[in-house]
């Protein structure tokens, strides 16, 4: 903006009116005819008429005589700087404009107003010596506090304002922009405007109430979406819920299948005497009518527990093979047997003497000799026994009953005596 001087900062911007109002760390500057900018600057400080009020929070200066409403920055939505950058005038300062000019110009605006105002006047004089006149001298009435209606019930609301001599107006205080009249019974009043008490004249401006149905919570914010307070649906049938959820206007209903939890179609099947299990949002929370709500649901006579998985039985043991008999010793091995040690002698016992030929081999239990084809016999004592280790395989020999044995290799490695059998 070519007006502000070299470094001066902009503060905030305001509304006013059709223009618009740029406060810095020098001063205001007015904005007006947005076709061809005007601007105006305003020496300081400001002279301000009236803090801030009303639902804009508007701020009321004073510039060449004229008043002008600033309200709507971003930066200062409570006028918190203009009020910094000022000084308010007193109520009988000379600067202010006269209250006669203001006076007429408030009945040219409002003239049915006027005439409710002078019938009160004459109702309140004619009905009695010894009343107070309901204007004082000099033609104004003196400012009053404005009570803080909200929380109230309407009815109550308006008839207390109208006993001030306020003409009030009653408004729906959510988006749903619903009808209310001010003798409307069972509403609450949510805002009002003028704010809470701020001194201001009942013939000067009408005071509306805002209000919602008595069993709804109030928006966030004037205008605001409307809220509601979740029902509890569980255990009830989906067509009693459907009923109560479009009383409040919630229409974002999503079925789910209480079991299995996939989402249920209408259309393929009829849900109307499916029995609700859960909810989501849960019963008692304040929500607003765009919240979407999940409903689980289950057929006629079905239980909302789902049932438990059945066990899979668990496989049978398989049996160990049983031992195979050992050929050797024709009897059944219950384990593989440790080969015992070969004995080491330098002569045979009992006087035996070995003359293997150069096997290098030598008996035992007997004192065995072999001959130069690799055959063993006994000499002197007891001969050989079936089973027992023997070297080298191949080797024969007698037993001690006169038959005649042969070193073989068994399954398990060793070389034991054995029956030769030719």
């Amino acid at each position: 903006m070519q007006e502000l001087g070299a470094g001066e900062v902009v503060r905030s911007v305001y509304h006013d009116g059709w223009g618009y109002a740029v406060l810095t760390g020098k001063g205001l500057v007015l904005l007006r005819n947005l076709l061809a900018p005007k601007a105006t600057r305003v020496a300081g400080p400001l002279r301000i008429l009236r803090s801030a009020y009303g639902m804009f929070d508007s701020v009321e200066i004073l510039v060449d005589g004229k008043p002008h409403k600033l309200h709507g920055s971003k930066l200062d939505p409570k006028g918190e700087f203009l009020e910094a950058a000022g000084k308010l005038l007193p109520p009988g300062s000379s600067l202010r404009p006269g209250a006669g000019k203001r006076t007429s110009t408030w009945i040219r605006r409002h003239p049915v107003s006027v005439v409710v105002w002078v019938a009160a006047v004459l109702v309140a004089g004619l009905s009695g010596p010894g009343q107070p006149d309901a204007v004082a001298q000099g033609g104004t009435e003196h400012a009053s506090v404005l009570p803080d209606f909200r929380g109230a019930s309407l009815t109550t609301a308006v008839a207390t304002a109208r006993r001030g001599a306020w003409r009030v107006e009653a408004a729906d205080a959510s988006s749903a922009y619903r009808t209310v009249t001010a003798s409307q019974a069972g509403w609450r009043v949510c805002f009002q405007n003028p704010s809470p008490g701020e001194q201001t004249r009942p013939y000067n401006r009408t005071l509306t109430l805002y209000a919602v149905p008595e069993a709804e919570p109030c928006p966030s914010q004037l205008d605001g979406t409307r809220r509601v307070v979740m029902p509890d649906l569980v255990g009830e049938r989906f067509d009693a819920a459907s009923r109560t959820l479009a009383t409040l206007d919630l229409d974002r209903v999503t079925r789910f299948h209480a079991h299995t939890g996939q989402p249920l179609d209408d259309r393929s099947r009829s849900l109307a005497d499916w029995q609700v299990c859960r909810q989501q949002p849960e019963a008692g929370i304040e929500v607003p009518v765009t919240t979407q709500v999940d409903l689980w649901l289950i057929g006629p006579g079905v239980s909302c527990t789902a049932p438990s998985p059945t066990p899979k039985p668990k496989p049978k043991p398989k049996p160990k093979p049983e031992p195979k008999p050992d050929p050797a010793s024709g009897l059944q091995a219950t384990s593989k047997p440790k080969p015992r040690a070969q004995p080491s002698h330098d002569s045979a016992s009992d006087g035996g003497t070995s003359t293997a030929g150069g096997s290098g081999d030598e008996s035992w239990d007997g004192g065995t000799s072999g001959g130069s084809d690799g055959t063993s016999s006994t000499s002197g004592g007891s001969g050989v026994g079936f089973g027992q280790f023997c070297s080298p395989v191949g080797a024969t020999a007698t037993t001690s009953d006169g038959r005649p044995a042969k070193c073989f290799m068994g399954k398990d490695g060793a070389a034991r005596w054995g029956y030769r059998s030719g």
